[in-house]
């Protein structure tokens, strides 16, 4: 569906193709229950000539952590847990966790946590925990931490519980609830929603989020029949698209690497705009489907960091402070933004993104393969422009 009105956010996607900066993308905008515009333009296969559509499916990467967010909170709406819990009342290896210090040389040394990681750590990216990196000791230990699981399980899946045990021997960056950093918090709290749940996270996120919404076309693990619909993986070299061959692109081939709350999922366009505008609307879908309460998802989109948000200091969040498990707008002149207070949701390692904001209920859910994904640039323009639309 193409509204007219709307038209320049396909001009500016084709842009982006003509001018070599993608291989392909595709987007749906959403006005309460109206789809008002939907377009693919590029390939979702350079090489074979193969136009991204309607059946295209992607790597999602991050945009996996409000599907893992909802799924711990449909938990908590059942009395599972509280946000200040301690990880460690439900995952023992988090009683006693160390974290590293600069002494008065420079030198880092490890110490015991002051406090221990509550759950509320864990939605928020306050945990201390990383991705890997080089900027401190515990991103180069997560580092040698997530090598060694490629190796150790390239030809099988690292099951959840598993992963989580071994992170839990990770030093942490910071002192719990002190600073905001991005990584693997997520990834624990899969492994969270898995032992309070019974079930497989995998398992858990079909039943409760994927099935009763439709989105047949989201799962960690896809059949080989479905994985000839996932869109090749680019990066942008040397004036132009190529395409990648090292492991953001091997993966996926057969399976990702363990059921990566954080970052692990497959989805296609229409499956995420089905989960998405559920949470735009209060969390109950046109036809009566409630995966949350609309009283939860007011304080996922929160601001929970407060006096912490100068450490979420990435230029592209500008304006935004951070929920539970997404990005929030909480001052639209610091950013720039002509979006509402309150628009939340987050984006993919290759380029992913989703906005919803509840105020106009307004959800725009767009797609593309591309790493580094240049979402700095890219992501800001595309939202501006569908909010002057409006």
């Amino acid at each position: 569906m193409k509204v007219k009105s709307f038209e320049r956010i396909g001009t500016y996607m084709d842009s982006l193709i003509e001018n070599n900066r993608l291989a392909g993308c595709s987007v749906q905008v959403k006005l309460a229950d109206e789809l008002v515009y939907e377009y693919y333009t590029g390939y979702a296969d350079v090489q074979n000539k193969i136009p991204i559509d309607e059946q295209t499916l992607y790597r999602i990467y991050s945009m996996t952590k409000p599907i893992t967010v909802t799924s711990a909170l449909q938990l908590y709406e059942k009395g599972a847990f509280l946000m200040n819990d301690p990880v460690s009342a439900y995952l023992p290896e988090f009683k006693e966790m160390q974290v590293f210090e600069q002494n008065e040389r420079g030198e880092y040394i490890l110490r015991p946590a002051k406090r221990e990681i509550r759950i509320r750590d864990l939605f928020c990216m306050t945990s201390g925990m990383t991705y890997d990196g080089n900027s401190c000791p515990t991103e180069k230990a997560t580092g040698e931490f997530l090598k060694s699981l490629y190796q150790e399980f390239e030809r099988k899946s690292c099951p959840t519980r598993e992963f989580v045990r071994r992170a839990a021997k990770l030093p942490l960056a910071f002192e719990p609830g002190t600073r905001w950093r991005y990584g693997i918090s997520h990834d624990i709290l899969g492994g969270l929603v898995e032992v309070l749940s019974g079930e497989r996270f995998g398992d858990y996120v079909r039943k409760h989020i994927c099935e009763p919404l439709g989105m047949l076309d989201t799962a960690f693990h896809m059949e080989e029949e479905k994985l000839k619909r996932l869109a090749s993986l680019y990066t942008y070299q040397n004036g132009g698209i190529q395409p990648r061959t090292d492991i953001f692109q091997k993966n996926y081939l057969l399976r990702s690497l363990c059921e990566s709350g954080g970052a692990g999922l497959i989805s296609s366009l229409s499956d995420y705009m089905k989960f998405a505008s559920v949470l735009t609307r209060g969390g109950t879908s046109k036809d009566g489907v409630r995966i949350l309460g609309s009283q939860t998802i007011e304080l996922m989109h929160r601001d929970h960091l407060g006096a912490l948000k100068p450490y979420m200091d990435w230029p592209v969040l500008s304006g935004y402070s951070y929920g539970l498990g997404v990005r929030t707008l909480v001052d639209p002149a610091e950013g720039g933004v002509n979006g509402s207070v309150g628009e939340f949701g987050w984006s993919g390692m290759a380029g992913s993104y989703v906005v919803m904001d509840p105020a106009k209920q307004l959800t725009i859910v767009y797609m593309q393969q591309l790493v580094p994904s240049t979402e700095e640039d890219i992501h800001p323009r595309l939202r501006n422009i569908v909010y002057g639309c409006l």
